[in-house]
């Protein structure tokens, strides 16, 4: 997941830009089936990535995507006690 996030850091870098759901399915290296049932909360266990409509049309802000990536960083995090060193 970090590969992810240094490239949504690194290319475009602006945490405001607007992307379709296809390229943001290709900055998440997911399918574009995939991405939409990530945007509408059906992938168990997997927190909804936050989209935005303009009219029949979904769009994605960079940010949005940063975020989810961070939230699933942190929910798969494994705590550091439970590695018994």
């Amino acid at each position: 997941m970090n590969e992810v996030l240094d490239q949504l850091q690194v290319t475009g870098g602006d945490p405001n830009e607007i992307l379709a759901v296809e390229q943001a399915a290709k900055v998440l290296k997911v399918f574009y089936s995939h991405m939409l049932r990530l945007l509408n909360g059906q992938v168990p266990n997997m927190p909804r990535i936050r989209g935005i409509r303009a009219g029949r049309s979904l769009r994605v802000r960079r940010g949005a995507l940063t975020d989810w990536v961070r939230e699933v960083e942190d929910r798969t995090a494994e705590p550091e006690d439970s590695a018994g060193w």
